[in-house]
Order: structure tokens, then C-alpha cells, then sequence
């Protein structure tokens, strides 16, 4: 899977068409000390038997989970996600820690996002990721394959040998692989794609850890989404309230944080 092509598109205004974009140097070195501090602490907790790749929806799941649930409101995802989106009102549906261990981060396969989001009904999601650490191809960043979410193909899921973090994958011939895109971040960046674009990266085989957060944002009028298929909250988290659903949660606006997250707060993440 390794790129050669290492410059990505950094013009937001491509972002239709090349079905991803970059943006540069939105968090502060003090920020994302912070968000490293809460992260470090969930791995110090995180039992033996459990991976560092299985940090799942710490907006809901972490013992401090107010730290990752107001990231994920903040004015800047939120302008990033709604001008890819084009929507002024936006649904948060997940988050994940992507967290590869120095020499033993798992790869992923080439994949879409929307196929694991059962529940999820409409086209116009994207996915931030937000670089905690520097992330580059020494370390296994992500890879994208411009424009493959034309026209909304939804591919079929065919089984890995195993070793990788899905185990699963989607048919890509070697003209696509050609033409994937390595999206290099520093820390404080972030990526930002459609759900349907074919994406993936390879294993940290560097002595650095790579770690970021990836956020899943949908236009909340184009939209539906069945609480008791997706299985986690569904937060409101920027509009006027005109396409609010019953049964989600309103953050947006700077409203108070809920007393609790949704779920059963637990030092045990769950695997994907």
C-alpha cells in the first residue's frame, strides 16, 4: 500500500471532488498536551489483553469523557465538517482513538467508513482526523484514494489473511493504488473525508507512536439515523434545531454537557 505521493490536497474548496481535503495547524501545542495527558491515562488503564487500536468512542466511554465530547463540538471541527458537509446543522455519530503502538501499530486495510455504521441512512457523512501525534508514512499514516467516492459505490467486504486491525478489505486494483495519496500531519492538523472514500494505512513500523482521533460528522437534514440499530448516542452538536430528532442529544450552541454520556462509563473500552 505505500504512496509514493506524499502532497495532499490542502484547498477545501476541492473537497467535492477529490473527496478529502488537510488543514493545517488548528490546535496549539497546549491543546493537544492536554488531549495527551487524558489519552496517556486511558492507556495506562487500558487492560493487558487489549490493543491501543481499541480506544473506542471516548466521547462516551472515557473516564473523562467531557474532555473528548467538547473536542468534538469545538468551533473549529465544526467549521471544518459543516464546509465539507455543507450544512449549517451537523450530527456527531462517533469517535475513535487511533492509537499505533512503535513497532507494532496493526495496518489497515483499504476500506469505507460507511460500511460500519449500520443504522445510518444518507450520504452526506465525512470523518475528521485529528493528529494527536505527528503522523507520517514513517509511522503508518493514512492513505487515501482521491475521488473514489463518485457516484457513492458502496463496496463489497472481502476477508484479510489477518494481522490488520479490520479484517476485512475492499477490491483495489493496482491503477487505484497508484494514484492513493499520503496524508502527512503534523500534530494540531487534520484530515478530514468523505465516508465513502477508500482509505487505509500501513503498520507503524518506526519507533514513534502515531495516535489520532477520528470524528464521525453527518449533515443532521440529510441524515436519519436508527438509535437502537446505531447503539450509541447521537449528539446534536451544531444548528438552530430545525432537523433535531427525537431521541438526540442537543449540544449544540454551547448548551450544557449532559450529567452522564449515554452509556455505562467503563476503564474497559470495547473492540471494534
Amino acid at each position: 500500500m505505500m504512496s509514493e505521493q506524499t502532497s495532499a490536497n490542502e484547498d477545501p474548496g476541492l473537497y467535492a471532488a477529490e473527496g478529502y481535503c488537510v488543514q493545517r495547524g488548528l490546535f496549539s501545542p497546549a491543546e493537544l498536551a492536554a488531549l495527551r495527558r487524558s489519552l496517556e491515562r486511558m492507556i495506562e488503564e487500558l487492560p493487558a489483553d487489549r490493543r491501543l487500536e481499541s480506544l473506542v468512542e471516548p466521547h462516551i466511554r472515557a473516564v473523562d469523557w467531557r474532555t473528548w465530547l467538547e473536542l468534538a463540538r469545538d468551533e473549529r471541527l465544526l467549521d471544518a465538517a459543516g464546509g465539507a458537509l455543507g450544512s449549517s446543522e451537523l450530527l456527531l455519530l462517533s469517535t475513535h482513538l487511533l492509537v499505533k503502538q512503535p513497532r507494532d501499530g496493526l495496518a489497515l486495510c483499504w476500506h469505507q467508513d460507511n460500511t460500519y455504521w449500520p443504522g445510518v441512512t444518507g450520504v452526506d457523512v465525512c470523518t475528521i482526523w485529528l493528529a494527536i501525534d505527528d503522523s507520517d508514512l514513517g509511522n503508518g499514516c493514512m492513505q487515501v484514494i482521491p475521488r473514489t467516492h463518485s457516484g457513492y459505490p458502496e463496496l463489497e467486504m472481502v476477508a484479510t489473511e489477518g494481522g490488520d486491525l479490520l479484517g476485512v478489505r475492499v477490491e483495489v486494483s493496482p491503477g487505484m493504488e497508484a494514484d492513493a495519496v499520503a496524508l502527512e500531519l503534523d500534530a494540531g492538523d487534520l484530515s478530514i473525508h468523505d465516508s465513502f472514500v477508500i482509505h487505509g494505512s500501513e503498520e507503524n513500523e518506526s519507533s514513534r507512536r502515531r495516535a489520532g482521533l477520528t470524528l464521525r460528522y453527518a449533515n443532521a437534514a440529510s441524515v436519519k439515523v436508527d438509535l437502537d440499530k446505531h447503539r450509541k448516542p447521537v449528539y446534536y452538536v451544531r444548528g438552530a434545531g430545525e432537523s433535531l430528532e427525537m431521541g438526540q442529544r442537543d449540544i449544540s450552541a454551547a448548551k450544557p454537557l449532559p450529567e452522564d454520556p449515554g452509556v455505562h462509563r467503563s476503564r474497559r473500552f470495547d473492540s471494534l
